[in-house]
């Protein structure tokens, strides 16, 4: 079973990601890109920053961008990387439905 949303931790303050369509539709207005377009462009960390917002600001509207920045500089002084982060994300976008789990194999 798939949770609805993704736990990230960081500065012992736990986050839920989540991204639901309307926040969706909102980071494509504020991009000019798809959520799927964005992360194959997560090496940027504008990128991983819009996606990250997005993700915290649909459960936490009172986040803002400033914040999301101040959380990714303490996250990597935590000890996270750029990568790690990226896979923190692609977990809640899983998580939220946008990428399909794996199928199993027909029957023969």
């Amino acid at each position: 079973m798939r949770l609805p949303y993704t736990e990230f931790t960081v500065g012992g303050k736990t986050y839920m990601l989540r991204l639901p369509a309307l926040s969706a539709a909102r980071f494509e207005e504020r991009t000019g890109m798809s959520v799927y377009g964005a992360v194959g462009g997560c090496d940027k960390v504008s990128n991983a920053a819009e996606l990250l917002y997005s993700l915290i600001e649909s459960v936490k509207p009172e986040f803002t961008k400033q914040d999301t920045f101040a959380l990714i500089d303490e996250y990597i002084a935590e000890g996270g990387t750029l990568l790690s982060l990226n896979e923190v994300i692609a977990k809640a976008l899983g998580n939220s439905g946008f990428f399909a789990e794996a199928s199993p194999a027909p029957a023969n």
